[in-house]
């Protein structure tokens, strides 16, 4: 049984990182900065509790879109997170939405769909990774290169 539900609100910081704020029983809190997207369940959770107390919380974490990223970007995953079983020409790929809980969905034109952590994507200038690659992946988005 959840006896409370939290909401946790992430926001970018200039240096890219992240401050979580809870929504407390006297209003906002400094919950502190996570670097990763992967440790922002965990923060949450622990400053829901360290405001609340123990017991259960169900605790909804909701990011703010990356002020750097817009839909339309050419983008290429990092390579510490790029599939390696993936056989594509390319890596490149387009950004096509955002998730409230912080995923940036983008579009490969050989590979479909994949979700990324803000951190994870790597901006690209469209005019210097060819216009074939450019027009196959707005060809597969509809969406114009940003």
């Amino acid at each position: 049984m959840v006896l409370r539900s939290v909401t946790v609100t992430v926001h970018f910081n200039p240096d890219r990182s992240m401050r979580l704020v809870v929504a407390g029983p006297d209003g906002p809190v400094d919950a502190g900065v996570a670097r990763r997207s992967a440790d922002l369940g965990r923060l949450a959770q622990a400053a829901a509790t360290a405001e609340y107390g123990p017991g259960p919380i169900e605790v909804a974490v909701l990011v703010d879109r990356p002020p750097w990223l817009e839909e339309g970007m050419i983008v290429r995953p990092d390579a510490s997170v790029a599939d390696p079983t993936e056989k594509s020409t390319h890596p490149f790929a387009q950004i096509v939405g955002f998730l409230p809980v912080g995923g940036v969905l983008v579009v490969h034109p050989e590979s479909g769909a994949a979700v990324y952590a803000p951190e994870d994507l790597v901006v690209c200038d469209p005019g210097s990774i060819g216009s074939d690659i450019v027009e196959a992946i707005v060809g597969r988005t509809g969406v114009a290169a940003a």
